[in-house]
C-alpha cells in the first residue's frame, strides 16, 4: 500500500511502501478538478508511473476481493464495465508504449481544468479501448455489479440476487463514491442478511464495525438515494425554478387590465 504518510492500522499482510519512490508528494497539487487539486485523478497518473517503474497491478481500496485474483496470459489485468468502457479500479499494464502513452497524455493535462474521469476511465478508453492486443476482461470477473446496482448489497431482500451475480467474480468493485453519495457510515456494518454482511462476516470482519444497520434503516436510507436519482426530489432550487414562473403566469393571467 503507497502513502506519504505513516499509517499505523494497516492489516497483517500488507507492506506499507513510499509513495515518494513513485512520484513526489508535490505533484498532487497538479491535477485540477472543480477548481482544486484532486487525488483522484492524480491517483490515475500515480497507477501509470508505478507501472513503468515496477510492473505491480494497481488496486482501488474499494475492490473487495471473493477469490485468487485472475490475470490474463500477458500478464495483463484490463477489465471492462458493463458498458463497455475500461475501469482502473483494478488495472496492470505490461506494455511499455501503452504505459508511456498513458503517462504522457495525463502529463498534458497537469495544471488544466478537468472533467471526471478525463485522465481515468475516459483516458483508459480512449487509449486502449481499440488495442486489439489488449485482452479485456468481462465485467463478471472484477465488476460484476454495476455501480447503479450497488446499493444492493446492503438489502437482505437483494442477497439472493448479488449471489447469483457474483457467482463467478473473484472481486467486487464497492464504488466508495457511491457510497458516498448514499450517505452510507461506514463505521457501521450491514443488516444482517444482506449480501455485504455474509461477505464481511466470513472473513470474520464484522468485528472492526461499532454497530450494525438495522434493516429498515439501511432500506430508508437507499430509498431516499434512488429517490433522489430518480430526479423526483427537486430540491430547493428546482423547486424555486418552478414556482416562480408558475407565480408569474398567475400573476399575468388574474391581473387587473
Amino acid at each position: 500500500m503507497y502513502s506519504y504518510r505513516r499509517v499505523d492500522n494497516i492489516p497483517d499482510g500488507v507492506v506499507l511502501a513510499d509513495a515518494s519512490e513513485i512520484l513526489p508528494e508535490e505533484m498532487t497539487k497538479y491535477f485540477i478538478f472543480n477548481n482544486i487539486p484532486d487525488l483522484g485523478h492524480f491517483s490515475d497518473f500515480f497507477r501509470y508511473s508505478m507501472f513503468r517503474k515496477n510492473k505491480k497491478t494497481w488496486v482501488d481500496l474499494d475492490m473487495l476481493f471473493l477469490a485468487k485474483p485472475y490475470v490474463s496470459s500477458s500478464g495483463d489485468i484490463v477489465v471492462q464495465e458493463r458498458q463497455g468502457s475500461v475501469n482502473g479500479a483494478i488495472l496492470g499494464l505490461t506494455s511499455p508504449f501503452l504505459v508511456d502513452e498513458l503517462i504522457a497524455r495525463s502529463k498534458a493535462l497537469m495544471g488544466k481544468k478537468l472533467r471526471w474521469g478525463e485522465t481515468g476511465p475516459l483516458l483508459l478508453e480512449s487509449v486502449l479501448g481499440e488495442n486489439n492486443d489488449i485482452t479485456k476482461m468481462s465485467s463478471k470477473i472484477y465488476y460484476p455489479i454495476d455501480h447503479l446496482d450497488i446499493y444492493k448489497i446492503f438489502l437482505p431482500e437483494e442477497k439472493e440476487w448479488c449471489m447469483d451475480h457474483t457467482s463467478q467474480s473473484v472481486a467486487l468493485h464497492l464504488f466508495n463514491n457511491i457510497l458516498n453519495k448514499i450517505g452510507y457510515w461506514k463505521d457501521i456494518s450491514p443488516p444482517e442478511g444482506s449480501y455485504l454482511y455474509g461477505i464481511l462476516n466470513k472473513i470474520e470482519a464484522i468485528d472492526f464495525f461499532q454497530g450494525i444497520y438495522p434493516d429498515y434503516v439501511m432500506e430508508n436510507i437507499i430509498n431516499n438515494y434512488n429517490f433522489r436519482l430518480s430526479g423526483k426530489d427537486l430540491g430547493f432550487k428546482n423547486i424555486i425554478k418552478q414556482v416562480v414562473p408558475s407565480v408569474y403566469r398567475t400573476y399575468r393571467h388574474y391581473r387587473p387590465s
